[in-house]
């Protein structure tokens, strides 16, 4: 992957990244953040702060997209995508979540309904992503069974 496909797949996956946010955190789950507004910043303490949430849908694509870069196979890049997705879900959203619910006073239902949008938006990521690299070459392709073969030796 050049460069410049890598910058454009990362800024492509990034504002679909902070859309998904407002959508599933603001319009979605809005009303849901009134049971932990007490132990949240104030609106205007979060909007100051926002430029952090750029720089981490920056981050945190460029990190997908290159991921999906280095783990791609010739399966359906549809099936890939959304496993990738759900995987990514796995290792990022869930232990979050799971860590703010048990550290913090955040409500069961509350924490059930992010992590069930947190799969929707990991799932769409994924796929998006995979569908930006479909056309792209396998690099270094090779089979299950490669990776069992064991190297001829030299013996004396």
């Amino acid at each position: 992957m050049t460069t410049t496909r890598f910058l454009f797949r990362t800024l492509v996956v990034a504002v679909a990244m902070f859309a998904l946010g407002f959508v599933g955190h603001q319009l979605l789950l809005g009303s849901d953040y009134v049971s932990i507004e007490p132990i949240m910043r104030s609106k205007e303490d979060m909007q100051a702060h926002m430029p952090f949430a750029l720089i981490s849908c920056l981050c945190f694509s460029g990190a997908l997209v290159w991921m999906y870069s280095q783990g791609r196979n010739s399966k359906p890049w549809l099936g890939q995508g959304m496993r990738f997705g759900v995987a990514v879900w796995a290792i990022a959203s869930l232990p979050l979540y799971l860590t703010n619910y048990v550290i913090e006073p955040w409500p069961g239902a509350f924490v059930a309904k992010i992590l069930g949008w947190e799969l929707v938006a990991m799932s769409f990521l994924g796929i998006l992503t995979a569908s930006l690299a479909k056309s792209d070459p396998i690099a270094g392709a090779r089979s299950r069974t490669d990776s069992f073969k064991v190297p001829p030796t030299d013996h004396c």
